[in-house]
C-alpha cells in the first residue's frame, strides 16, 4: 500500500474536496488512481477480478463471459450506478471507514446514514414491490470494498506495531545512557592542549554562550520551558545519594563551577536513572473470532443466502411409525406426548401427489380415537356431557361480546397476577398446561379437514364434531362469560371457536343429518347453529357493504369470519333433510334474528352496489342471499307471515331494489354474474309470499270426470289467491318482466309475475 494513500482526509472526502487547491487536485487524482489500482490487484488475487471499465486497470484474468459482476453497472472510472445515481467507490470507502467500517455499519444498521451523501432514495421500486436501497448499498460494499478495507486495516496495524517497537527501542537507549545526579547528560571533551587558565576562561565563555542560547530557545518555546522547569523541580525534590553514607555531595557553587565537567574529578556515586514520564499505548489486536465463531464468515453467508429457507419435504423426515405415535399418546407421558403431538401436527400439514390428497387419516382410525380420548379427558376430565341442549330460545353469545369480555378482563389492574380460569396449575409441575394440549389437538383436526380426501371420513365421525362443538360452548360464571371447559381461558375459547368454524366449513358439504334426529344429532345441529350465528347476528357488524367498509377502516374486503360463517351455513343446510332437521330443532326467535341480520347486510344505496361489483363482495352477497333463502325455507308459516309483514325490516323494498339493480345493469358481464343472485332473491320472496309449510308435500287429488266435470286446479297449475308481495310496484315489476333475461327464464318469469298479482 502506498504511504501517500494513507491520508486522514480519506475519511472525510467531501470536506477534503471542498478545501483542495489546484496543487492538491493532482494529489487526489493520484490517490484515487492508487486506490483503484490496489483494489483491482486485491480482487484479482482473490479470483474475482473487477471489470476494467470500473477500475480503469486492465486485468488479464478478467473474463466477461464468466465474471460474477454482470449485474454491476459501471458509470465513470471508479464509480458504479445504483438507483439512478453514480456511487464513487473512493468516497463510499471513506464514508464507511469514518463510521467504523462496513461490518460496523451492518451490525448497527447504519447504512441509511450513507444514503444522503449520494442523494440516494430509501426505497428502490420493483415490479412487485420495493427494495431497500441501504441494503443494496451494503451488499455492494461487502462484495467489492470489504476486502480492500481489511487489507487497509492490516497495513495500519503493522505500521503501528513498527512505530511502537521503535519508541520502545528509543526509551531503552535513553535509559541506558549515564546521567549526572542533577539529571543532565555529561559531555565528552578531548584533552586540552592549552594552559589551564586559558582553558578556564574559554570554558566560562562557552558555558555563558550555551546559557544564552538556551534562554533564547526557552523564550521562543514557552511550552518547552515549562516542561523543563517542572522536571527540574522534580529533580530538586528527589533526595540525592552518594556512593558512601554520611558524605555530602560537593557543592557546584564556587570557583569550580566554571570549570568544565570533564576537567573536574567527580565523586564516586551510584548512577540513578532520572524520573521520566513514559506513556504506554496498549496494542489493540483485532479478533477474527467471537467465542470461537468466525463472525465475518457468518455475516457473508447470511447476506449470500436468502432470509427464508425453503420448506422441508415430507420425505426428509424419514419413516414415522404410526403405531408408535398412538402408543406415545396413550402413555400420556410428558416427553412422549410432546413428541407425538408435534409429529402429528407436522404430518397433518403433509400434502400428497395430487391436490386433494395428504395425510390419510382414514387409514389411522386408532390414532384418531386416541387423540379424541385425550381431547375429552383434558377438556372435561373424561366426564361425558350429561345434559341435552335446550330447545328453548336463549340469547346467542356473539364473537364481538367474547372479544369485549377478554379486553375488559385483560385491562384490569394486575390482570396477570389474578388467578382465573385457564391458568396453569402449580401442582402440574413440568407438565404442559391442558389448554395448550387442547389447542394443539384442535389445530391438528383443522389441518386434516383442509385435505379434501379426508372430509368424507371425518364428516362421518359424529364424536369428533360433537366434541369440537362441545369445547366451543360458552357459559357464565360469576356473571362473566367463560368457557364450558374448566381448563380453557377466554382467549383459548376464541381461538378454538374460529378453528372449529373452519373445520365445520370443510366438513359441512358431507354432513348428513338423520330424520328423525337423534339426541346426538340434535346437540350437533343446535350447537353448530349457535356457533355460526355468533359471527353474524351482532348488530354492530351486521351492516351494509358501505358501512362495513367504513367500520373496518377502508378495507375493500368483506368481513372474513362472517364470510366463512355464511359459507358454512349454506353448505350445512343445503340438503332438504338437513333443512327439515334445522326447522324442527332451531327456535323461531333464533331463525328470525339471523334472518334480520342477513337482510341488514344487503346493499341499499348506490355506493353499496359499487362495492358489490368486486369479486369478493359479489361472492359475499351470493352467500348472504343463499342464507336468506335457506332461512325462509326452514321458517314456519307463522314466522314467514311475521317476516313478510314486518315494516321495520323493509325486506320487500330492499329485495326489489336489488332485483332491479342486478337485472338492469348495462354491463353484460356483470349481468351474467348477477343473474344467480337475482333469481335466488325472487325465490326467497316467493317463499315468504306463499306463507306455507315448505316440508308439507301432501296434495289434494280430485277425480276428474268426463267432459271436464269435476276438474280442479291442483299443484303448480292451481290459481293463486291473494295479493302478491310486489303488487304495489306493478309498473316496476312489468318493466322487469319485459327484460330479455327474465323472459328467457321461465321459472323466474312465472315467480316474478306471481309476486305482482292483484286479487
Amino acid at each position: 500500500m502506498n504511504t501517500s494513500f494513507l491520508d486522514p482526509t480519506m475519511a472525510h472526502p467531501n470536506a477534503a474536496a471542498r478545501n483542495l487547491n489546484p496543487n492538491q487536485t493532482g494529489s487526489l487524482k493520484q490517490r484515487q488512481a492508487g486506490f483503484l489500482n490496489g483494489l483491482a490487484r486485491i480482487m484479482a488475487s482473490r479470483g474475482t477480478p473487477l471489470p476494467p471499465a470500473l477500475t480503469g486497470v486492465d486485468t488479464p484474468s478478467y473474463d466477461p463471459a464468466t465474471t460474477q459482476w454482470k449485474m454491476l453497472e459501471p458509470a465513470d472510472v471508479g464509480a458504479f450506478r445504483l438507483a439512478g445515481r453514480d456511487i464513487d467507490m473512493l468516497k463510499l470507502w471513506g464514508l464507511a471507514f469514518q463510521h467504523g467500517g462496513g461490518t460496523a455499519l451492518s451490525r448497527d444498521n447504519g447504512w441509511h446514514l450513507i444514503l444522503p451523501h449520494f442523494d440516494l432514495p430509501e426505497e428502490f421500486p420493483l415490479p412487485n414491490g420495493s427494495n431497500s436501497v441501504a441494503q443494496l448499498l451494503a451488499q455492494y460494499y461487502m462484495a467489492i470494498l470489504l476486502p480492500f478495507e481489511e487489507m487497509y486495516r492490516n497495513n495500519i496495524q503493522n505500521q503501528q506495531r513498527k512505530a511502537q517497537a521503535s519508541r520502545q527501542a528509543n526509551l531503552q537507549a535513553q535509559a541506558a545512557t549515564p546521567t549526572r545526579p542533577d539529571g543532565t547528560v555529561p559531555q565528552r571533551v578531548n584533552a586540552p592542549t592549552t594552559p589551564a587558565r586559558r582553558l578556564s576562561s574559554a570554558s566560562q565563555g562557552s558555558v555563558q554562550n550555551e546559557g544564552s542560547t538556551e534562554n533564547n530557545f526557552l523564550d521562543q518555546e514557552p511550552g518547552v520551558k515549562r516542561k523543563l522547569e517542572s522536571e527540574e523541580a522534580d529533580n530538586k525534590r528527589a533526595r540525592q545519594k552518594t556512593g558512601s553514607a554520611g558524605i555530602d555531595q560537593p557543592s557546584t557553587s564556587g570557583p569550580t563551577a566554571s570549570i568544565p565537567s570533564a576537567m573536574q574529578t567527580p565523586a564516586r556515586s551510584r548512577q540513578r536513572p532520572s524520573r521520566r514520564k513514559i506513556e504506554y499505548v496498549p496494542l489493540g489486536r483485532e479478533m477474527d473470532t467471537v467465542g470461537g465463531r468466525d463472525m465475518k464468515m457468518i455475516e457473508a453467508d447470511t447476506i449470500a443466502t436468502p432470509l427464508r429457507r425453503p420448506l422441508r419435504e415430507i420425505s426428509d423426515w424419514g419413516t414415522i411409525a404410526i403405531d408408535a405415535l398412538t402408543l406415545s399418546i396413550r402413555s400420556q407421558l410428558s416427553t412422549e406426548l410432546s413428541y407425538a403431538l408435534t409429529t402429528f401436527t407436522l404430518l397433518s400439514t403433509m400434502r400428497g401427489d395430487t391436490p386433494t390428497s395428504g395425510f390419510p387419516i382414514v387409514q389411522c382410525g386408532e390414532l384418531l380415537e386416541e387423540v379424541l380420548d385425550l381431547l375429552e379427558e383434558r377438556a372435561f376430565n373424561g366426564v361425558e356431557d350429561p345434559r341435552e341442549v335446550s330447545s328453548a330460545a336463549h340469547p346467542i353469545t356473539t364473537h364481538r361480546e367474547l372479544l369485549n369480555a377478554l379486553f375488559d378482563l385483560e385491562s384490569q389492574p394486575f390482570a396477570s397476577l389474578q388467578p382465573r380460569q385457564g391458568t396453569k396449575d402449580p401442582d402440574l409441575g413440568p407438565h404442559q398446561r391442558p389448554g395448550n394440549v387442547i389447542l394443539t389437538i384442535i389445530n391438528i383436526l383443522r389441518n386434516l379437514s383442509f385435505i379434501p380426501d379426508n372430509c368424507p371420513f371425518l364428516s362421518q365421525q359424529e364424536r369428533l364434531i360433537d366434541l369440537m362443538l362441545r369445547v366451543c360452548s360458552v357459559t357464565k360464571k360469576d356473571g362473566r362469560l367463560a368457557a364450558a371447559s374448566p381448563v380453557l381461558s377466554l382467549g383459548d375459547l376464541i381461538t378454538i371457536r374460529k378453528d372449529t368454524l373452519f373445520t365445520l366449513m370443510h366438513l359441512s358439504g358431507h354432513i348428513q343429518f338423520a330424520d328423525p334426529p337423534l339426541k346426538s344429532t340434535a346437540k350437533i345441529a343446535r350447537r353448530a347453529f349457535q356457533l355460526i350465528a355468533s359471527y353474524l347476528v351482532d348488530s354492530t357488524e351486521a351492516v351494509s357493504p358501505l358501512a362495513c367498509f367504513q367500520l373496518t377502516g377502508g378495507s375493500l374486503k368483506p368481513p372474513f369470519l362472517a364470510d366463512v360463517a355464511l359459507e358454512t351455513f349454506t353448505r350445512l343446510v343445503q340438503p332438504d333433510v338437513s333443512r327439515k332437521v334445522f326447522s324442527k330443532l332451531i327456535p323461531e326467535d333464533s331463525i328470525k334474528l339471523l334472518f334480520v341480520s342477513c337482510v341488514h347486510r344487503l346493499p341499499v344505496v348506490d355506493s353499496d352496489f359499487q362495492l358489490v361489483t368486486r369479486e369478493r363482495w359479489l361472492s359475499y352477497m351470493e352467500k348472504t342471499i343463499m342464507t336468506i333463502y335457506s332461512l325462509a325455507f326452514i321458517s314456519s308459516p307463522e314466522l314467514k307471515m311475521e317476516l313478510k309483514s314486518d315494516r321495520s325490516l323493509g325486506f320487500k323494498g330492499v329485495m326489489l331494489r336489488m332485483i332491479q339493480k342486478f337485472l338492469s345493469t348495462p354491463n353484460p358481464d356483470l349481468k351474467v354474474q348477477f343473474s344467480i343472485s337475482a333469481r335466488r332473491l325472487v325465490e326467497a320472496a316467493k317463499l315468504l309470499d306463499d306463507c306455507g309449510d315448505s316440508f308439507d308435500t301432501s296434495e289434494i287429488t280430485v277425480a276428474t270426470l268426463s267432459f271436464g266435470m269435476g276438474f280442479g286446479e291442483v299443484g303448480e297449475s292451481a290459481t293463486e289467491r291473494g295479493t302478491g308481495l310486489l303488487a304495489g310496484h306493478r309498473d316496476l315489476t312489468w318493466d322487469l318482466l319485459m327484460l330479455r333475461e327474465v323472459q328467457s327464464d321461465g321459472i323466474l318469469f312465472s315467480e316474478l309475475e306471481s309476486l305482482s298479482r292483484v286479487e
